[in-house]
């Protein structure tokens, strides 16, 4: 009963999709009850013909091949316009469905991402949005499937009652063994598509990282692990085509039983004057599709639980709460004035614990850094403001407005972000600046390029701003992908800007340049750096000293290079590191 309740209300919820094509709609609805009626009449008119050419009656025969020709004429007709207007409807709703997908997807949190292969969102947008959008083909063609067999039984009831009885026995029994296949075969098909969207997302990771493989010559230690999701999907499938193979040739021998037992039948009946010869012939012509009468009704089963797997796991990310969504206020602000406070703020992965109390405050226009040791949580601090992580405890706040009250916008349109592994998308040079400002003009985007340090060199490029850089910008070097970044960012204008060891990837002659750039953004906006060189921060209006999750001291260089042993300590390591 569940499972009815379920397939009603995945039903219900593509209902909306496929209201996106009405007019396709409408026109198959009356193409497919034109349909219908004339796979009821065919077969009475068809089984006349027969009768015409065994009684010898001519002008009827003509007459009635006349009628036979023009109808299927329509027939043909009505296949066309029907498969034109279901594949509009399919492409219509495999559209909704999957702009749908994508838009929930960007809203899945962070932490729900990271635990979860790439795989499961690649499969549930591309093969499930797919299966769910043949629904209604599926449906119509099993529907007009039933009722074109419906028609010949009705022709057989007509013609012969013993042998019409017969037609119901067999096709029950056929339907019974096909209904038992097609669950055996739905149970692999779900456990298929989990083990299929693992290896889909290593098949991603391992084309993601296939540079690394080769530089740690880790080729065998990859293909393994390939090697072994390949063989559990495909030894799914092999369970899945045995079963399959199995109530297949079941199938087979009962018709071939039932095809023996046919003839023996009509034999017994002609003997005792209960079945004449052309009666005889005219159902001889349709037993195959006698015996197939109730397979419409195990299919459509089947394409209910097809259809029912395939809207559970797209309704998992587009309507349920299986994936965790960010979530936000309602407090919409234009412009942040730029002040952030953290009030004894706690955050941990897992069990493990980064953040314990973490406490500071930003002033507008200040420009900050972030110093410690790797793992001390200082991009942790990021990680929150931006939203992409949630505090466990405590409150974080932008000029006064808990950072849970603001709307998206109100936080996401006034800060930008430059990381230290930015992704570039396999778009032009212009296209991926264009997505932190649609409207940008190309002075805009020169202008913020330059800042970075990026349009000299991409003015050398055959197509320039129209280069295309491959998948996470393959043909920049880690520093050119992190001078774009900050173009990007910068782009944006936005009242924040956090530059998360933006510069560690770069030589000392460009790392000057992106400093003198930020430099050049100083009272203007609230800029806040994690460093992990410290000569990045050192002209910071303050700098803060982050170790086991707190801030432990706090100055500018000179005051910290004066008072905290710790700070004094990683600066002279670090230029020790740099004199070597």
């Amino acid at each position: 009963m569940e499972n009815g309740n379920n397939l009603k209300l995945n039903i219900k919820r593509t209902w909306k999709y496929i209201k996106l094509a009405k007019l396709n709609l409408v026109g198959y609805v009356i193409i497919a009850i034109v349909n219908a009626v004339i796979s009821v009449i065919l077969p009475l008119i068809s089984a006349k013909i027969i009768l015409g050419i065994t009684n010898a009656l001519i002008d009827q025969l003509v007459m009635t091949a006349l009628a036979v020709f023009f109808i299927s004429l329509i027939n043909n007709a009505c296949g066309f316009f029907k498969t034109f207007f279901a594949k509009n409807i399919h492409f219509k709703v495999l559209i909704g469905l999957q702009k749908d997908i994508a838009k929930e997807m960007l809203k899945i949190e962070i932490e729900e991402i990271d635990k979860k292969s790439s795989g499961l969102f690649i499969e549930r947008l591309n093969k499930d949005t797919n299966d769910m959008s043949d629904i209604f083909m599926e449906y119509a063609y099993w529907i007009s499937y039933i009722i074109s067999n419906v028609g010949v039984l009705v022709t057989v009831f007509i013609l012969n009652k013993y042998l019409f009885i017969f037609a119901v026995i067999t096709s029950l029994v056929l339907f019974l063994i096909n209904k038992k296949g097609t669950s055996a075969h739905y149970k692999y098909q779900k456990q298929y598509r989990i083990i299929s969207e693992k290896k889909t997302g290593l098949t991603s990771e391992l084309v993601r990282g296939i540079r690394d493989i080769r530089i740690l010559n880790a080729n065998d230690a990859a293909l393994k692990k390939v090697y072994e999701r390949i063989e559990e999907s495909t030894n799914e499938q092999i369970h899945m085509l045995r079963s399959d193979r199995f109530y297949g040739f079941i199938v087979d021998n009962c018709k071939s039983i039932f095809h023996l037992l046919f003839i023996l039948l009509g034999c017994f009946l002609y003997n005792h004057s209960l079945l004449t010869i052309p009666v005889f012939i005219i159902i001889y012509n349709y037993q195959s599709k006698i015996q197939n009468l109730l397979n419409g009704v195990v299919f459509l089963n089947e394409t209910n639980k097809k259809f029912d797997l395939a809207a559970s796991r797209v309704y998992e990310i587009i309507e349920n709460d299986t994936f965790k969504k960010e979530s936000f206020g309602n407090v919409d602000i234009k412009k942040l004035e730029g002040n952030i406070k953290f009030k004894n703020v706690t955050f941990g992965y897992d069990d493990r614990k980064v953040l314990k109390g973490m406490d500071f405050e930003i002033k507008p226009n200040e420009r900050v850094g972030f110093v410690g040791k790797s793992g001390a949580g200082k991009t942790t601090i990021f990680g929150l403001i931006t939203k992409l992580y949630h505090r466990d405890s405590g409150e974080i706040l932008f000029d006064n407005y808990n950072i849970d009250d603001l709307t998206r916008s109100s936080l996401r349109d006034n800060m930008s972000i430059i990381t230290q592994n930015p992704y570039i998308f396999n778009f032009s040079i212009k296209d991926n600046l264009l997505l932190a400002k649609e409207d940008a003009t190309m002075k805009e985007i020169r202008n913020a390029c330059k800042l970075a340090c990026i349009d000299d060199y991409i003015m050398t490029l055959p197509d320039k701003y129209d280069t295309v850089l491959g998948e996470n910008g393959v043909i920049l070097s880690g520093g050119q992908k992190q001078r774009l970044a900050i173009a990007r960012a910068l782009l944006m204008k936005t009242e924040i800007i956090l530059f998360d060891e933006a510069t560690s990837a770069l030589d000392n002659e460009t790392q000057s340049k992106i400093q003198e750039a930020i430099n050049n953004l100083k009272g203007e906006y609230t800029i806040l750096i994690v460093a992990h060189r410290l000569t990045s921060v050192i002209d910071c209006d303050r700098i803060f000293v982050v170790d086991d999750g707190k801030i432990i001291d706090q100055g500018t260089h000179k005051e910290l290079m004066k008072k905290s042993s710790f700070y004094k300590n990683l600066y002279n390591k670090e230029s020790g590191e740099i004199n070597d």
